[in-house]
């Protein structure tokens, strides 16, 4: 059965984790982090790999050959402003220069908290510099985030106890 995304998506942004592979419960709910699933415009959540080629070729080589090389995650989000402080936090707290690790949980809805098992994608960013978007008619103030890939990521990593 195909798994459906509304309502089905978490994402938060952690200050610090001690095992990339298996962060804790207690490091995904801490004092600091930023839950931002309820902030992130529907389609403001962008998440790609962009992936180099090596190339094979030889002195002998009459065709092309590569290979699969380095990978780079590339975050962009979209998300809307608060005029109250305590939800506006991904514009005050998510600051240009700001290290720590984007986690994102699929396929589970995302009032249920996290828990020992469940599979997450986790990035080590650093904040880029976040900036508004141009008003436009029948819609809320929203800006733009670009989390820079600082350090390594895995995109299925389970949440330990």
């Amino acid at each position: 059965m195909k798994r459906l995304s509304d309502g089905n998506t978490k994402a938060t942004f952690v200050p610090a984790v001690g095992t990339l592979s298996a962060p804790t419960v207690a490091e995904l709910t801490a004092v600091g982090i930023v839950a931002c699933e309820t902030n992130i415009t529907a389609s403001g959540l962008k998440i790609s790999i962009d992936q180099g080629a090596v190339t094979g070729d030889t002195l002998a080589s009459t065709q092309t050959y590569e290979g699969p090389g380095r990978t780079k995650a590339q975050i962009e989000l979209e998300f809307f402003r608060d005029d109250t402080a305590i939800y506006d936090r991904m514009w005050s707290v998510m600051t240009n220069g700001t290290p720590g690790f984007w986690v994102v949980r699929r396929g589970i809805s995302y009032v249920t908290p996290y828990a020992a098992g469940q599979k997450i994608a986790i990035y080590t960013v650093t904040c880029g510099e976040p900036s508004e978007l141009a008003p436009e008619a029948e819609t809320y103030d929203r800006a733009m985030l670009k989390l820079f890939p600082s350090g390594p990521y895995l995109r299925e990593a389970t949440v330990a106890a």
